[in-house]
């Protein structure tokens, strides 16, 4: 902005799929007006949030978090409370968007919904109010309304939009909080006992979404409890060597339970990037299924774990 060039706008993290962070809207909001009056701007860069996912946590904006009606664990319920703090900060952006197939949004198939929170901005937009092409072929002549202005794509079947309609009518707030509350609490018992008696530990038990990344320890410590992620990070800050063991491996392990039998994970090749620019690969556990439960994650934990021992013990033996 300094040398004349023009800054569209910002796009801010609305939940990712790695830690879920949200960006702190507010602070943003902010700038922007510092940057507006510091360099004299005639215009307003635009702020939009890429809430694809995070935008299920507004199901709770209005939920009463101190008589709990749903009876959600404690340590679920805070992390639940914060995050729906931070989405519902989106109001004071300019768009943001939301995507009912992914996370808990219960559609069937893909479908999008992009949100303008000032109605003046969708001028921008219209295709035929602007004048940027005709659409004889729509028939919009004869009214103001226009199919091309309600959808990128006019020619395309409605069955996406009334699955999104569709689940949002038949499960209600409250459905979509009770789905919210089981990931979270499956999620919250996943990290907490994947740790115990085992050579891998949880990466992030700071998330406050339902991801969850698992790496393993290094092999000094392997066999001690109280282990965290911070221990872990100052180890591989330290020395690349144990960096690049621990990923060596665990891709070895992950590549060698897919010939054998796949564990209910993806494998993320880069979680964590040190201050040297080197990162730290992970297992990533994204809790999505409505049906699960403690008891399918207690199965996960000790195939994890079994898996890793028949993997070392083959190992041994070449």
């Amino acid at each position: 902005m300094g040398d004349g060039k023009i800054v569209a706008g910002f796009i801010l993290n609305g939940g990712p799929f790695y830690n879920f962070a949200i960006d702190d809207i507010i602070r943003f909001v902010n700038l922007r007006k510092k940057l507006i009056k510091k360099y004299s701007l005639s215009y307003v860069p635009h702020i939009h949030v890429d809430s694809v996912i995070g935008w299920v946590w507004l199901m709770f904006r209005d939920y009463d978090f101190k008589k709990n009606p749903l009876k959600i664990d404690k340590e679920a319920l805070q992390k639940i409370k914060e995050q729906t703090k931070r989405i519902s900060k989106i109001k004071l952006a300019d768009s943001w968007g939301i995507d009912f197939h992914k996370g808990i949004g219960g559609a069937p198939t893909p479908s999008g919904l992009f949100i303008s929170n000032n109605s003046k901005d969708l001028f921008l937009l219209s295709k035929k109010l602007r004048r940027i092409c005709k659409t004889h072929h729509l028939g919009g002549y004869w009214s103001s309304d226009d199919p091309s202005d309600i959808t990128l794509e006019t020619s395309r079947s409605a069955s996406s939009a009334l699955s999104a309609l569709g689940s949002l009518l038949s499960l209600g707030k409250n459905g979509f909080r009770r789905l919210l509350k089981n990931q979270m609490e499956c999620t919250i018992h996943l990290r907490k006992n994947v740790s115990k008696e085992s050579p891998f530990i949880s990466a992030n038990d700071y998330a406050l979404g339902f991801n969850t990344i698992i790496i393993l320890k290094p092999k000094k410590l392997f066999g001690k409890e109280n282990i965290n992620w911070e221990d872990i990070k100052e180890i591989i800050e330290k020395d690349d060597s144990i960096l690049d063991e621990l990923n060596n491996s665990l891709k070895s392990f992950f590549k060698w339970c897919l010939d054998k039998d796949p564990l209910g994970c993806s494998f993320s090749n880069s979680f964590y990037q040190t201050k040297k620019g080197k990162v730290l690969s992970g297992l990533k556990y994204c809790i999505v299924s409505p049906n699960i439960n403690k008891k399918e994650i207690n199965k996960e934990i000790l195939k994890l774990k079994k898996r890793y021992q028949e993997y070392v013990n083959e190992k041994s033996k070449k």
